[in-house]
């Protein structure tokens, strides 16, 4: 074990393994049945440290750097969400802590990494919760799909890598483009740092093939209770297409923010919170937010 980075809470174990021959990190902390919690796209286990109040008190949480992001090496092979999916299943195996069952967790394009953990176990996932999931290519902004066309093409892609690691030009890029004003500024740091230490090549590589999975089918279908939360003006999620999208699933909870884009404000932050509570303790979830896929 080694010291917690200073920005991990002290309640959690930092841990170091090996997938395909390559350091895998990953955080292992709290109480009660397994959560392996995947995060977000070039981020870092810490992405979670916002939910960490809600979670450890209910779940014994496992959550990796993925591998090609944080401090864990990238993989010699592609980056799918399958690839990963099965880096964070054996950041599971190492903490010994694997049961019969346990739980799953995806932040914005994490979430194809949670559902390809699903497919991988369909026998051992409980719970699923899911955070701006990128479903399906027809529930992505086309804006943001033009974007991304634009900017990992061959020609472009050398010179956003270097821009990516220019602080005021990348915090720019995001406010107008993706995030939105509002943002935390310590979140804001945390995001930077991760973006710097990110493989290039394995962020390009998840990216296209986050933007090109069909998950829907599977969301819809699966008897797995299923919590999905997304803010109304997300800048990457077509919010009112996702809602129609799941309409009449039975096992999904859709619960829309109604204020607040893709990046997290203190507000969203103690909203998702008590939608994580209600949810893992199996309570309906609270306020008037919509519950249920239908609503």
């Amino acid at each position: 074990m080694n010291p917690p980075s200073p920005t991990t809470p002290q309640a959690l174990e930092e841990r170091f393994t090996t997938y395909r021959g390559e350091r895998l990190r990953y955080l292992v902390g709290g109480e009660g049945p397994l959560l392996l919690a995947c995060h977000g796209f070039i981020g870092s286990a810490e992405n979670f440290n916002d939910w960490f109040a809600a979670l450890l008190p209910r779940r014994t949480v496992v959550a990796p750097d993925l591998p090609g992001f944080g401090e864990s090496a990238p993989l010699h092979i592609r980056h799918t969400a399958m690839a990963l999916g099965r880096a964070g299943l054996a950041a599971v195996d190492d903490s010994g802590l694997a049961g019969s069952r346990f739980d799953v967790a995806g932040l914005c394009l994490g979430s194809s990494v949670a559902l390809a953990v699903q497919r991988l176990r369909p026998d051992r996932v409980d719970r699923v919760v899911l955070h701006t999931p990128l479903l399906a290519p027809s529930l992505v902004r086309r804006r943001f799909h033009a974007q991304v066309a634009v900017m990992m093409s061959n020609a472009v892609f050398p010179g956003i890598v270097w821009l990516a690691r220019q602080r005021r030009v990348s915090d720019l890029y995001k406010r107008l483009m993706v995030e939105g004003s509002g943002v935390d500024a310590t979140a804001a740091l945390v995001n930077f740092e991760n973006q710097l230490r990110a493989d290039a090549a394995a962020s390009r590589q998840w990216l296209r093939d986050g933007l090109r999975r069909d998950d829907l089918a599977q969301v819809v279908d699966s008897r797995a209770p299923t919590l999905v939360m997304v803010a109304a003006d997300d800048r990457i999620v077509d919010v009112a297409r996702s809602r129609t999208a799941l309409a009449g699933a039975p096992a999904v909870q859709l619960a829309v923010l109604e204020e607040g884009g893709h990046a997290w404000t203190a507000a969203m932050i103690e909203v998702q919170q008590a939608l994580l509570a209600a949810f893992l303790d199996g309570r309906p979830l609270p306020g008037a937010l919509s519950s249920g896929a239908a609503a």
